[in-house]
């Protein structure tokens, strides 16, 4: 019988609604001074050899995904990221991340005895509307209280702040990283979800946003031993930021649309576009600008079939705002099912060739004088009862030439809510003129029989299918085709390949907002991207001849 665990939609809906009320700046911060004690093992070597205390006051530390106590031992599949960089879970601050001081020095503000406490210097003092601490709990859970250094002197205190023991709590960042033991450089996997560390917030008060955090000073009040990694904060800008920035391409034509902030900015906006996935910075000369009260532009004699990436930021006459960003591709028809939810089948062994006896049809019309390059998909499934997610199972079908996905898209995750599935650059339909079908196919591998969404369906107006054009004259022998940029598998799970990776200088990884996630300098063949959270991500690979080419990935 099935354990059924709490359902996450509500969470999920209520990050999205937060979310869409006020628009969040996270930025990770770096720590200057502070940290006492080196308890993460990496490298090669016996684990005492790259830390000097441990996690938990028992001999047990954390360890690096490149930690092998010899040259011979198996390569990890868990650990800490290499880079350190730690993309929280916590749904509510989808976006955040951390940057975790160097493995090869002291990394932890380790404090051990009550009444002790330490201080983290920030590199960079920054005002914020919130901060929050990547911590975690060693032999126990713990109390700390921590207290808000700003720069002009005054200070804000927390007190009481509880944090979870490392194995098992709640409102972790991230968790499944194993340990060692000190002793005998034994590895422990944790089960896959253990140990954690976690996220704990301190909003700071309407007084003292606007004042630069210098420093975070953290007092062990009782419990186990408190480990603390990282800072990160949601920055503050005195001059609020636009929201829901909306697309609308065209051929080679795109109008923008988005939303004011509460305090509509007095001089309107500025905005900038690039087919580049470097952001600007506070310095760019911007593209153009808008009054204020106008919250749209109209972009022309844009390229077909070209990705941009538009940004927006207010400006406040004295100051401006952060640059908010959104990506769109010209010569796109995007076409949502707006008939209801979409019922599953019972199927416990799906392949591309099955069937279904509930599948959902959408048309879409391409403009008369272009053909279809290629296709994107995105929908969303929610469970019921004692559905699971990792029970979903889907297929998109371009049914005018009956040619399918090359695989099943499968949801992940013994658990219930709601999963998002995209899918980009497919082919099965291109070439394609007209009037173009489409069907999706989704079943369930639990609960009843055939058709019904009593454990799982696809949500109403989440299907959409966009593909995007090229003219119907543009044959390959009128024009010089441009070499593409070729990585499988996408969607991936951990690692990502690229061809001929010995041409490759650097390759970066960015979210969708711009920033930079992973750089891989001279990379191998194999991109490991184990650390990056479900979504989507931009990889940009910079040739040795100075050639810059760029492509969305997705991690599942």
């Amino acid at each position: 019988m099935k354990t059924k665990l709490l359902p996450i939609t509500g969470l999920v809906l209520s990050s999205m609604f937060i979310n869409q009320i006020k628009a969040q700046e996270y930025q990770p911060i770096n720590i200057q001074s502070g940290f006492n004690a080196d308890v993460i093992a990496n490298g090669i070597g016996a684990a005492t050899s790259s830390t000097n205390s441990d996690v938990d006051g028992v001999n047990y530390a954390f360890i690096s995904r490149d930690f092998q106590s010899t040259s011979s031992s198996t390569p990890l599949t868990y650990g800490l990221p290499v880079n350190g960089i730690i993309n929280s879970a916590v749904a509510s601050t989808s976006g955040l991340t951390y940057q975790m001081a160097s493995y090869s020095g002291n990394n932890s503000l380790r404090l051990q005895n009550a009444g002790s406490s330490g201080t983290l210097a920030f590199s960079t003092p920054i005002p914020a509307n919130s901060l929050y601490m990547l911590i975690t709990g060693g032999s126990g859970s713990c109390i700390v209280d921590a207290t808000v250094n700003f720069s002009d002197g005054s200070s804000q205190a927390f007190a009481g702040l509880s944090v979870s023991d490392w194995y098992g709590g709640s409102n972790y960042a991230i968790q499944g990283i194993g340990r060692v033991n000190l002793n005998n450089d034994g590895l422990e996997s944790g089960g896959g979800t253990n140990p954690r560390i976690y996220q704990v917030s301190m909003a700071i008060s309407t007084a003292n946003q606007s004042k630069n955090i210098q420093s975070v000073t953290v007092t062990k009040v009782s419990g186990g031993v408190p480990n603390i990694f990282a800072f990160s904060a949601d920055a503050y800008n005195s001059c609020g930021a636009a929201t829901n920035i909306t697309p609308t391409p065209g051929m080679t034509s795109a109008i923008l649309n988005w939303t004011a902030p509460s305090n509509p900015p007095a001089a309107g906006y500025q905005y900038y576009y690039t087919t580049s996935t470097t952001p600007p910075t506070s310095t760019t000369t911007p593209s153009g600008s808008v009054p204020a009260g106008t919250t749209t532009v109209n972009l022309t004699n844009l390229t077909l079939g070209q990705t941009y990436y538009f940004w927006v930021r207010t400006n406040c006459g004295s100051s401006q705002g952060f640059w908010k960003m959104k990506q769109f591709t010209t010569g796109q028809v995007p076409t949502t099912y707006t008939s209801g939810d979409i019922n599953t089948m019972y199927n416990n062994t799906v392949s591309t060739t099955s069937t279904t006896n509930c599948p959902a049809t959408l048309t879409v019309s391409v403009p008369v004088g272009y053909k279809i390059k290629s296709t994107d998909v995105s929908y969303t499934m929610t469970t019921a009862n004692d559905g699971w997610i990792a029970e979903q199972k889907s297929l998109l079908v371009c049914t005018n030439n009956n040619t399918a996905e090359a695989s099943v898209t499968s949801g992940g995750g013994n658990n219930g809510g709601t999963s998002s599935y995209n899918r980009t650059g497919l082919t099965l339909a291109n070439d394609l003129t007209g009037n173009v079908n489409f069907e999706l196919r989704a079943w369930r591998t639990y609960g009843g029989a055939a058709c019904s969404a009593d454990y799982n369906k696809v949500d109403n107006n989440s299907w959409t299918v966009t593909v995007t054009l090229e003219p119907l004259n543009l044959a390959t022998n009128e024009v010089k085709a441009e070499k593409q940029l070729v990585v499988y598998p996408n969607p991936f799970n951990d690692v990502l390949n690229i061809e001929k990776s010995d041409n490759i200088k650097r390759a970066v990884v960015t979210d969708l907002s711009g920033i930079t996630v992973r750089t891989f300098e001279n990379p191998s063949s194999a991109l490991p991207l184990e650390s990056l959270k479900t979504g989507v991500y931009i990889l940009t690979l910079t040739s040795k001849d100075g050639t810059v080419k760029s492509t969305k990935i997705i991690k599942k």
